[in-house]
């Protein structure tokens, strides 16, 4: 009896076993390969676009590799009319990983391409890291692309699985995203370049379309200060060096030529290191200032010595350790913050134009040995005034207290012995201050939330933003060392940053709930602030601003 029992028991857990093992990978199919395509329109999903571009390109072509500061960064078909060739960007997210980007374009490298690298300088895009969550959004619109994945990332998308096959599910129940404004797979051109575009009315009342980056700055103190930017060799991963070096290796022996550039860098954002080791952002100390009577024209950039030092210094080292040619130094890519958008590495359309224009006169030189520049690097400078007002004073106005911002705007930096009373704060749209400074009273909109505002209470758990807010940007630690627990965001998601470990120091559980439709979910800032293998942090409510209003 028992050999009999054992003879069918082993085959049975045979069976069971392997249904075990492939069931997962079974739902994977399903999940990913089949039904509604749910990311269609969010920035993933022009990863299979850029794709099929570069691997159906005829003859010698430029490919540009890189994040989201390739895709704001270039006017491909300058390029392309300039070295009489096909440009693909295939820049496209840092979340998704340089090293992804790398694996997907190899094989499409062949002899007499051309391939400039032009990572973010930061220390994410700049080592192999990888998510799982992101590469399964990106594939869902090409799923064969899985196979330009190399097996030491399969675990991260295994992990990520159960989580992203929820989130679609709930996405197919709901409704598919489609961002408003910039981060939206319509906004590329045929290259693969951001061509974000709004229609606005005329002087005549008709409606006309125009460029939706127009030349704005639209970051609070015009730099993200939670993505510094240090141009320092400890950014760099030595195993990132020798898997970039591998992959030059192996093209460059195929006839392809590899360049390294260096992406565009917000003046403001570079920092200075201060007597006790810490990382500083130059800000206004990096530029050149016009000032008048109340408020200063940002003219240019202007690097102190040290900073110019550290950025040679910075370009030496890339250059002795890196297997191609670098165009051009590091400060040659340092422009002033005019010319930016909504990151310290996002162009806006005068600096894309700037930017082009760099990059393909040092490669034409490069390439012809010659000081000609057939690009004319424009040297129009998109205005950006600074208010000369009282910067220094804290404002106690009702639950909350302010600073006033370079941007004209105030910033949260604290809560008052009333606030911390609540149990609940809503942010006011905008607040009117006497500044001593300038003599009148002045009113200006609420549009950040600063490091460790709300550090120190113990009562207050809720924090709300309207429906009419102008938010810009909520900082780096933000909820550290409070007792907020949840954050309600009704405003629009355009032009508004969830800093860089937004929530670093906050509770644990801690949910950003945002209003139904609003495009939090898959927004190039917020769409990752849930950490894999975590619970759930940001949240879709079905509360609206009025039931928070007195």
């Amino acid at each position: 009896m028992k050999k009999a029992g054992k003879s069918v028991v082993f085959p049975l857990s045979i069976v069971l076993a392997v249904v075990l093992l492939f069931t997962p990978f079974a739902v994977l199919s399903g999940v990913i390969f089949g039904g509604e395509k749910v990311y269609r329109n969010t920035f993933y999903a022009e990863l299979d676009d850029k794709y099929d571009a570069l691997y159906s390109a005829e003859g010698e072509k430029i490919v540009l590799i890189g994040g989201s500061s390739v895709a704001f960064g270039y006017n491909s078909k300058t390029l392309a009319d300039l070295f009489d060739r096909p440009v693909i960007n295939f820049g496209l997210y840092a979340e998704l990983g340089t090293k992804l980007m790398l694996d997907l374009a190899e094989d499409a490298i062949v002899e007499g391409d051309i391939v400039l690298i032009a990572p973010e300088l930061d220390p994410q895009t700049l080592s192999l890291y990888f998510s799982g969550g992101a590469a399964l959004r990106a594939l869902e619109e090409k799923p064969s692309m899985i196979r330009g994945i190399r097996r030491e990332n399969y675990a991260s998308l295994w992990g990520a699985l159960w989580s992203f096959a929820g989130e679609k599910i709930g996405y197919v129940k709901n409704g598919a995203p489609d961002p408003a404004g910039v981060y939206n797979s319509r906004n590329f051109n045929e290259y693969g370049d951001v061509v974000y575009t709004i229609t606005e009315t005329g002087d005549g009342g008709e409606p006309i379309e125009v460029d939706g980056r127009k030349e704005k700055n639209v970051m609070s103190g015009f730099f993200d200060s939670s993505t510094p930017v240090t141009p320092d060799a400890s950014i760099v991963s030595e195993d990132f060096l020798d898997y970039l070096n591998a992959f030059i290796d192996r093209i460059t022996k195929r006839g392809a030529t590899a360049y390294f550039v260096f992406c565009p860098i917000n003046a403001m954002a570079l920092t200075l290191q201060s007597e006790n080791g810490e990382e500083i952002p130059a800000g206004l100390d990096a530029l050149t200032l016009e000032t008048g009577e109340t408020k200063a024209s940002v003219t240019g950039v202007r690097l102190p010595d040290e900073l110019a030092e550290r950025c040679a210094d910075f370009a030496a080292y890339l250059s002795d350790e890196l297997h191609c040619e670098i165009l051009g130094s590091t400060a040659d890519f340092v422009y002033a913050p005019n010319y930016f958008f909504d990151t310290n590495f996002h162009l806006n359309t005068r600096g894309a134009t700037l930017h082009t224009a760099k990059v393909g006169n040092l490669l034409y030189g490069a390439l012809y040995e010659t000081d000609e520049k057939p690009l004319a690097e424009s040297k129009y400078l998109p205005a950006i005034e600074i208010p000369l007002a009282d910067m220094e004073t804290v404002y106690d106005v009702g639950d909350l207290r302010y600073l006033l911002t370079l941007d004209d705007a105030f910033a949260v930096v604290g809560v008052t012995e009333t606030g911390k009373t609540k149990e609940t704060v809503v942010l006011p749209t905008e607040i009117t201050v006497f500044d001593s400074k300038l003599g009148f009273e002045i009113t200006r909109p609420v549009s950040a939330i600063a490091t460790r505002a709300f550090a120190g209470t113990t009562r207050l758990g809720t924090v709300v933003i309207g429906d009419q807010s102008r938010m810009k940007e909520i900082g780096t630690r933000a909820f550290a060392d409070s007792s907020v627990f949840e954050i309600y965001l009704f405003c629009p998601v355009e032009g508004f940053l969830a800093g860089k470990d937004m929530l670093g120091g906050a509770v644990d559980g801690f949910k950003i709930r945002v209003g139904r439709d609003l495009g939090y979910e898959t927004d190039y800032s917020w769409g990752e602030i849930n950490v894999e293998g975590q619970p759930k942090t940001l949240e879709v409510t079905d509360k609206t601003f009025a039931d928070f209003a007195d």
